[in-house]
């Protein structure tokens, strides 16, 4: 049975199968960067973590060929199902969910990785930044967005962020049980009890350790917004 796609929670906001969050139909400055250079650079490219396809979909449109990966069955069942015939020859589906996911070393022209690694722990993310520096080839580019401590219902927890990085704490963001801040006794089912919540300076920490070139590192807005700190992102290259 075909999985249908949710109505729109708000304007641009899509729910995830998973409640996992929601997808913004509008994309940050970070993954147009990754959607530009896809088009460009005359290889296949991973979009990890892909819900509905936002990002796959414009890619396609310029004439790129995308490995689209998802942890939910059922977004990827909706962007094949959704793709126009005359793209799915450049459109190859996985699901698969970090850090256990995998593919070949050398893979991938570029990847993307959007809003995906604040539901990892530390450990995990180092592993997934591990695996994506491998999946790279030489030369080939990261665009990692992650949420902040300034955005979503988490939004309380700042100063005590702040608090903690000033101290030196490794994971200043890390909340370990999220249900008080939704006024509940446990997550929604679906949901992780934690979230890890980033910031520009922690990203390019983590790719440099991995081994990448840290091109940029950076705060961004909601969306198409380029000023706010809702999100950080990083653009980085495999050595």
């Amino acid at each position: 049975m075909s999985v249908d796609k949710p109505k729109p929670w708000m304007e641009g906001m899509i729910p995830t199968l998973n409640s996992r969050g929601f997808m913004s139909e509008t994309m940050d400055r970070f993954s147009m960067a990754f959607i530009d250079y896809a088009a460009i650079c005359g290889h296949e490219v991973l979009d990890m973590g892909c819900a509905y396809g936002v990002a796959t979909r414009e890619v396609l449109e310029r004439g790129g060929s995308v490995m689209a990966c998802d942890m939910e069955a059922g977004h990827v069942e909706i962007l094949a199902r959704e793709t126009p015939e005359e793209f799915r020859g450049r459109l190859r589906t996985s699901v698969g969910e970090l850090p256990a996911a995998d593919f070949p070393d050398g893979s991938f022209g570029a990847i993307l990785c959007s809003r995906v690694i604040h539901f990892l722990t530390g450990d995990q993310i180092r592993l997934s930044l591990e695996k994506m520096y491998r999946w790279l080839k030489p030369g080939g580019r990261l665009f990692l967005v992650a949420d902040t401590p300034y955005t979503g219902f988490w939004f309380s927890t700042a100063p005590e962020y702040e608090r903690r990085k000033a101290a030196g704490e490794e994971w200043p963001g890390f909340i370990d049980d999220i249900a008080p801040l939704l006024n509940r006794a446990a997550p929604p089912p679906g949901m992780l009890a934690f979230l890890n919540p980033l910031d520009p300076d922690i990203l390019r920490r983590e790719c440099e350790r991995a081994g990448f070139a840290v091109e940029e590192a950076a705060f961004t807005g909601r969306g198409g917004e380029p000023d706010g700190n809702q999100h950080a992102g990083v653009i980085a290259v495999r050595r």
